[in-house]
């Protein structure tokens, strides 16, 4: 998978660069800017893929102790954010719906679709 990775990078430098602008890479200072811009879309939630690539067990832990001591802080209480998510579960504040059609390829074009097993008639 990393050596597929790699080719990918390679041969997409374009998409690349915008993933890594994207993502959550980077020092706390850069973490927290990019979540300051998530927070702004009242996202409240991010996922942590600390594991990808060729990281080690001891520097996944220093990243998340990193992550938990200089930037999650910041984050947890936030009396508008708090609000407005109680506005929006108790139905006051209505969301826009979305069109989520393009997302319902979740694994792209070329994965295999595998149907459950059946259980056996005993």
């Amino acid at each position: 998978m990393w050596d597929e990775y790699n080719k990918w990078k390679r041969d997409n430098p374009e998409a690349q660069e915008a993933a890594l602008r994207g993502g959550l890479i980077g020092s706390p200072e850069t973490i927290r800017r990019k979540l300051k811009r998530f927070q702004s879309s009242h996202i409240d939630q991010v996922i942590l893929l600390n594991q990808a690539g060729k990281n080690s067990h001891e520097h996944i832990c220093e990243s998340l102790e990193l992550f938990g001591r200089e930037v999650m802080p910041e984050f947890q209480n936030d009396p508008a954010q708090a609000a407005w998510k109680q506005g929006v579960m108790s139905g006051e504040i209505k969301l826009e719906e979305i069109d989520t059609e393009a997302f319902t390829d979740r694994y792209g074009k070329l994965a295999i679709s595998v149907a459950p097993a059946k259980a056996a008639a005993g």
